[in-house]
């Protein structure tokens, strides 16, 4: 009961950030399910419905003939910097290399941690950066060589499921590398 109190003064945004990285971390659902709803017109008119069954039919081809997202194909890589200027830099320099697809920055995460055998607790910047799976480690490296911190954060999770077009998206935009 003693953490009750600790627990309400934990800001907002590092709990979204926790609930995102959850979320990421044990969603199981590596099937997609395609939906199709179908609007009937009031007005009677047979040729207005036959029209949309028609299309709606179209777009159950052309979801079929899209890539099946293969879980753990794509990433999500979380980066932590000092102030906005180096995430916005160390961002663009990303998106701008292929790197990844996208590039959040959300602003003032509170952190806590051991540094050299002192608890140390600083206001910081977290970059959640979607890629490729097979990406991790030029990702790891640009970040390595192009961060202000001598050691930087870069983790990642697998992305296990979620929006097929948007996760197709993610493997259009960045090349896969083997």
């Amino acid at each position: 009961m003693q953490y009750l109190g600790k627990a309400r003064s934990v800001p907002y945004r590092w709990l979204l950030t926790r609930n995102l990285i959850l979320v990421a971390a044990t969603a199981a659902v590596t099937s997609r399910t395609a939906f199709a709803t179908t609007a009937c017109s009031t007005s009677g008119n047979s040729s207005s419905i036959a029209n949309q069954n028609q299309i709606s039919n179209n777009k159950l081809s052309n979801m079929d003939s899209d890539p099946v997202y293969v879980a753990g194909s794509s990433s999500v890589a979380f980066v932590t910097t000092p102030d906005k200027e180096s995430a916005k830099k160390l961002a663009r320099s990303i998106i701008e290399r292929k790197l990844a697809a996208c590039v959040n920055i959300i602003p003032q995460i509170e952190s806590i941690y051991m540094w050299e055998g002192k608890v140390n607790e600083d206001n910081e910047y977290l970059m959640m950066i979607k890629t490729r799976t097979s990406r991790i480690d030029e990702l790891s490296k640009f970040v390595r060589e192009n961060h202000p911190y001598s050691v930087a954060e870069v983790i990642s999770l697998p992305i296990q499921a979620g929006n097929p077009p948007y996760l197709n998206w993610i493997s259009q935009t960045v090349l896969d590398r083997q």
